[in-house]
């Protein structure tokens, strides 16, 4: 048998996984100590039975990354045949590469980590950079939920949609959104400094005019990228501009900043919970957690 263990930032998502799949979900006694430290156990046993760890490693990042550990150690102790955890977002995704000399390389560490706590598999939405599931030695998935997302946007009636990522990095993931859209697709060109973090982006003058405008990107979390390009675009007098993101950590006056640029809304799914998670991507996950089940 199997079953889903929620974690205490996926709530939704685990319910929501638990009733596609047609799969029992475990009780899970989640409490905080005074001094701020995780307690984390599984009211009965799951001998032999296989578990669905579910839990977002989003802001507070390293509490809910330990909490992910506590309950891959909890499973095990409980009598798991195998452990599948599922982390809609992976911390430290970004950290990939040393960019710069002696830093650590902290998606490695979080993969040597989930390994050594117990897990069998794991499973992510969209990371960052796939290179990281190459730090996994268990079997280590990324499901892709851009068509989901651009499924869902087709409800919008959107007027001649253009589909612009930030980051030309990103343009596969608009194009694929385009498509499903019907849409066109473009990007702006960005660049970092490595060292104070500080994004700029090239002025590109875009068939804007009178036309819907969805800035795509994988994750929005200070709004900078967003607000760079949605100030471009505002200025090419757009009908609306709309952001969307796969992950939405929305960190700090983020918001702020991307409505005072010109955004109307934000849509982002429930690989973070919060009142923007518009759009779910339960179904994506339970179609390869499904397969995994089965073979």
């Amino acid at each position: 048998m199997a079953l889903i263990v929620p974690g205490p930032a996926s709530p939704v998502l685990s319910e929501r996984l638990a009733q596609l799949m047609s799969l029992p979900r475990a009780k899970v006694n989640y409490r905080v100590f005074p001094d701020g430290e995780s307690y984390i156990r599984i009211e009965g046993e799951v001998k032999g039975d296989v578990v669905v760890a579910v839990q977002s490693c989003s802001p507070p990042q390293d509490k809910r990354f330990f909490e992910l550990l506590q309950l891959i150690d909890a499973s095990t102790r409980a009598g798991a045949s195998r452990v599948i955890v599922v982390c809609p977002y992976m911390a430290y995704s970004r950290q990939d590469k040393v960019f710069l000399d002696f830093e650590a390389l902290s998606s490695r560490i979080v993969a040597k980590a989930i390994e050594a706590a117990g897990a069998s598999s794991f499973v992510t939405v969209n990371i960052h950079s796939d290179l990281v599931l190459s730090y996994f030695n268990i079997k280590a998935l990324n499901v892709d939920a851009f068509r989901v997302v651009a499924r869902q946007l087709l409800d919008k009636d959107l007027v001649r949609p253009l589909i612009v990522s930030p980051d030309r990095k990103r343009y596969p993931e608009a194009q694929v959104v385009a498509e499903v859209l019907r849409g066109e697709a473009s990007f702006f060109d960005k660049k970092r400094d490595l060292l104070t973090g500080e994004i700029t982006t090239e002025e590109k003058m875009l068939d804007v005019e009178g036309r819907d405008v969805v800035i795509v990107d994988d994750i929005i979390s200070t709004g900078g990228t967003i607000a760079n390009a949605a100030r471009i675009l505002s200025k090419q007098k757009p009908k609306r501009i709309i952001a969307v993101c796969i992950h939405g950590l929305f960190v700090g006056d983020a918001l702020k900043k991307m409505a005072e640029a010109g955004v109307s809304e934000v849509v982002s799914t429930d690989t973070i919970e919060s009142e923007w998670s518009k759009i779910s991507v339960a179904e994506a996950i339970a179609e390869v957690l499904q397969g995994m089940l089965e073979g």
